[in-house]
């Protein structure tokens, strides 16, 4: 009940967030290319798209809490109660009750972990340091993954947005580690210097599962996080990793935030620059 809810709300999220792309929102009226034929594309900017998909990502986010969520603590609170008169129940169901409990206040974590990633509000209050150390210890806890977080220099505060966006792409290249390679082992190192931000993430993950994984996508994984990097003018380079394994290295020019409002970035590299 609980996976279907989320695997819907999910998908909603995302085919909000594809519909917005490929349409754009309010019809304009065609244009035409210079050699007057062909009319031109009109797509918003991937910026934009990013706001709607987090819209869409606070309304699941809040609709969880408040729905599920309360239904959740309602029916941990009926449980103790039952728990109480224990001492008059038998052994076997005494058990029960136990794993019953034991399985709830899993499920509870769950969702409030999924809350917690999917929801934008949580980020505002706290250096991008902190929540990524924070993800990394969520992953961390989890049975067969190791994630070793380390940072360096004097971080300085950024704007929400592209705190916001960098905080994705971790997420993104972890489950990504996780789900597509069968990585045992992530490591994350945030580096600051006076004029710009590193992050490098690199896991142990099978290089053919992840290649057959692209295959199938067509990349199209690597693409949205080119898209969203270069949102916020930001660059992304992977780079193999031997005897197997991958890093990919996100570098943030901290001089440069005043001007992400106008998007004058240089020409966004092709999925090919990045998968070769």
């Amino acid at each position: 009940m609980v996976t279907t809810y989320i695997l819907v709300a999910l998908g909603s999220a995302i085919f909000t967030g594809l519909l917005v792309y490929l349409f754009g929102g309010k019809k304009a009226p065609k244009k035409t290319s210079r050699s007057g034929t062909e009319p031109a594309a009109e797509l918003i900017p991937w910026s934009r798209v990013n706001e709607f998909i987090e819209h869409d990502r606070q309304r699941i986010s809040s609709d969880l809490h408040d729905e599920l969520g309360t239904v959740l603590s309602l029916i941990h609170l009926d449980l103790e109660l039952v728990m109480r008169e224990a001492d008059a129940l038998p052994p076997h169901i005494e058990a029960k009750l136990i794993t019953v409990k034991k399985n709830l206040n899993l499920t509870i974590e769950t969702i409030r972990n999924i809350i917690w990633n999917l929801s934008p509000d949580f980020i505002e209050g706290m250096s991008l340091n902190f929540a990524i150390r924070e993800l990394c210890h969520k992953l961390d806890a989890m049975k067969g993954t190791h994630v070793h977080f380390v940072q360096s220099g004097t971080p300085v505060p950024i704007q929400q947005r592209q705190k916001l966006s960098l905080f994705r792409m971790v997420q993104e290249l972890f489950s990504n580690a996780i789900k597509h390679s069968n990585a045992w082992n992530i490591s994350v190192h945030i580096h600051w210097d006076n004029e710009n931000l590193t992050i490098t993430v690199e896991d142990d993950g099978s290089d053919y599962r992840r290649q057959e994984h692209e295959q199938k996508t067509s990349g199209m994984g690597m693409i949205n996080l080119l898209k969203r990097a270069n949102s916020i003018g930001a660059t992304l380079r992977r780079e193999d990793v031997s005897p197997r394994g991958l890093r990919v290295i996100i570098e943030f020019n901290l001089q440069q935030q005043k001007d992400t409002a106008s998007n004058k970035f240089p020409a966004m590299p092709t999925a090919a620059d990045v998968l070769t």
